[in-house]
């Protein structure tokens, strides 16, 4: 018989070393291992080998892995089983570009699915937690079709081609499968996305991977999935949050939202949220989440929120 499944799951992440990763995860409370660079923090994550642990609790030490297959619909709600049936459909990190990120593009669900790489393309969204200054490479420079990019790809001008745009702190962007983009050096953000890892490198500045080797790059597939009619992105600085929250996005693929000290209570319906802090701290459903904290809630619960006055959180749910 299972342990009844609590109101809030804590969650430790899976820390990922990647060598554009730095340090600064250490400001959002993350234990990080000794001089070595982590770019993700995997916050809410069910992929094989890479999955989330339950912190603490009477089901500390459980992955997120192993949750689903005890608990399943209880944990992520009957909407949620009803659209993606055994699959888990988000992956939310905090990620540190302490350089530059791969010029890259994403598939959507059909060609992955077509070509047998999983269930979901990936569609995200970032909403920018630091920035020096920095630049995110989003979109395509006006008149760039296909045989421009791979052009300027080929002969190592991928920054010729790419559009790149200022980021500030509290930014957030909405990036569609098959959009051309990078995190550049000097930027932190929290990604909500599809549950997939599937990236298409189109250009790695020549440089070297952590195994000494350079990274393999996929132009042929990924100039097929680039959207070349592509609305440009934009990042938009994100509203206060409103009592009860703000929405920031609301696409077919997730929701998310912000919160502040005046959001007293969390409703989930028929789906799973996910709460991550990122400023103050607070209590939620009895237990306190400081700042760089995640915690899933399981689907039909309703909890309280006691906050600090600085408190301020993201909500994602899954779209159904």
């Amino acid at each position: 018989m299972n342990t009844p499944l609590p109101d809030i799951l804590p969650l430790k992440p899976f820390l990922r070393e990647i060598m554009w990763g730095g340090r600064r995860l250490q400001s959002f409370g993350k234990d990080l291992p000794p001089e070595v660079p982590i770019g993700e923090s995997f916050e809410v994550s069910a992929l094989p080998d890479q999955d989330s642990v339950v912190r603490c609790g009477p089901l500390a030490g459980l992955g997120l892995c192993d949750l689903l297959a005890r608990y399943g619909e209880e944990l992520v709600g009957t909407a949620v089983k009803a659209r993606y049936a055994a699959d888990f459909p988000l992956l939310i990190k905090l990620i540190d570009a302490q350089d530059d990120l791969s010029i890259q593009v994403h598939p959507d669900d059909a060609y992955a699915r077509a070509e047998g790489l999983g269930t979901f393309g990936k569609t995200e969204a970032w909403y920018v937690l630091h920035s020096d200054g920095a630049k995110l490479a989003l979109g395509l420079k006006a008149g760039t079709d296909e045989a421009a990019l791979r052009q300027a790809l080929t002969e190592g001008r991928a920054e010729d081609a790419v559009l790149y745009q200022d980021v500030k702190a509290e930014d957030v962007v909405f990036l569609k499968a098959g959009t051309v983009h990078a995190l550049c050096s000097g930027v932190m953000v929290y990604e909500v996305q599809q549950s997939s890892e599937i990236t298409f490198r189109l250009y790695d500045y020549e440089r070297l991977g952590l195994d000494g080797r350079p990274r393999d790059l996929h132009i042929d597939r990924g100039l097929a999935v680039t959207d070349f009619d592509a609305v440009i992105p934009r990042p938009d600085l994100a509203p206060p949050p409103a009592p009860g929250g703000t929405v920031l996005v609301d696409a077919d693929e997730f929701t998310l939202t912000l919160h502040g000290a005046d959001t007293p209570m969390l409703t989930t319906f028929d789906a799973f949220a996910a709460v991550t802090v990122i400023a103050g701290k607070g209590r939620f459903a009895g237990v306190e989440l400081i700042l760089g904290r995640t915690a899933l809630i399981p689907a039909g619960r309703e909890i309280t929120v006691l906050p600090a006055a600085d408190l301020r959180f993201l909500v994602a749910a899954p779209g159904c």
